[in-house]
């Protein structure tokens, strides 16, 4: 036989879950017992968390080729490759024909 709860407390759970409390913390609250609030915060759409999922993380994963020399052979500063690109182009560049017309 199943158990119904009441709308209060009902109610009460939902608001609990919606608060992000832990099925735990809840049936500490309200006496419910979790596998039965969680049933009834599924129902209602709210996410459950993962047992331990919160606030437990692994160390981040170390990067497979990491670049550790800037001092490479064909390396140019940004501003530098910018600068090649705009003179390489006819037109363009600081005070280009195109800049003048355009007032």
């Amino acid at each position: 036989m199943s158990h119904v709860l009441s709308r209060e407390k009902r109610e009460q759970v939902i608001a609990l879950g919606q608060l992000g409390w832990s099925l735990r913390r809840i049936e500490q609250a309200t006496g419910v017992r979790r596998e039965t609030a969680g049933d009834y915060l599924r129902v209602a759409g709210i996410a459950l968390r993962r047992p331990g999922g919160w606030g437990r993380q692994g160390p981040s994963k170390a990067a497979i080729d990491p670049i550790t020399d800037s001092e490479g052979g064909d390396s140019k500063a940004a501003i530098e490759v910018i600068t090649d690109l705009l003179a390489s182009k006819p037109g363009c560049g600081p005070a280009s024909s195109c800049d003048l017309t355009a007032n």
